[in-house]
């Protein structure tokens, strides 16, 4: 292939290709705006939808956000194994979800703002109890990010989170945490012709 088509075809290329994620992006844009209680696209409702909302605290409700103990956490404090994070704060943050008539979906959720984190102690079956008095409350900057998309074969899950924070006695408290989760239906191929038994 001569040089010159060579280049006009990948231009081409990519020129598709850039005009496909606008294209996207457009559509995300234009999600219908609705409160956080109204926010139903890819949470109750998984037939054709399309969603913007815009929030202001990690959880996007007056209440906490509220995690979970970490037992398996490395390099860690040890009240991180032990006890569960219990976050409050305020920022900015915008969540889109969409899904077409296939039924494919694409979702991303992005917070960024200033919050503090208490280490409560649990009961066995993970409930809250109260503060751990020997773990301080850290206040800083929390920056959280997940996205993902699904079709009828695929999904795919990406987050990223990060926090740095301060407690009143200068101790300081950071986490990044980065995880990828796909699943892909294995394809089997089925059994075609017909099964006879004879009697001799």
């Amino acid at each position: 292939m001569h040089a010159r088509l060579r280049g006009r075809l990948a231009a081409a290329v990519v020129a598709a290709a850039l005009g496909a994620v606008l294209l996207a992006i457009a559509q995300v844009a234009s999600a219908a705006p609705v409160s956080p209680q109204a926010f139903t696209c890819g949470v109750t409702v998984f037939t054709a939808c399309n969603q913007t909302v815009h929030f202001s605290t990690p959880s996007g409700t007056p209440a906490p956000e509220v995690g979970a103990p970490s037992p398996q956490a490395v390099g860690c404090p040890a009240w991180v194994a032990v006890d569960a994070p219990v976050i409050q704060g305020a920022g900015n943050g915008v969540e889109h979800a969409i899904i077409n008539n296939a039924g494919d979906g694409l979702f991303t959720s992005t917070f960024t703002g200033t919050v503090t984190i208490v280490a409560y102690t649990v009961d066995s079956s993970g409930n809250l109890i109260a503060p751990d008095p020997n773990v301080p409350p850290y206040t800083g900057h929390l920056q959280t990010w997940f996205g993902g998309s699904m079709n009828n074969k695929n999904f795919i899950d990406h987050d990223t989170i990060n926090f740095s924070g301060t407690a009143a006695d200068g101790t300081t408290f950071s986490v990044h945490l980065v995880d990828h989760l796909s699943t892909t239906r294995t394809w089997r191929p089925r059994r075609t012709g017909s099964t006879s038994a004879s009697a001799y």
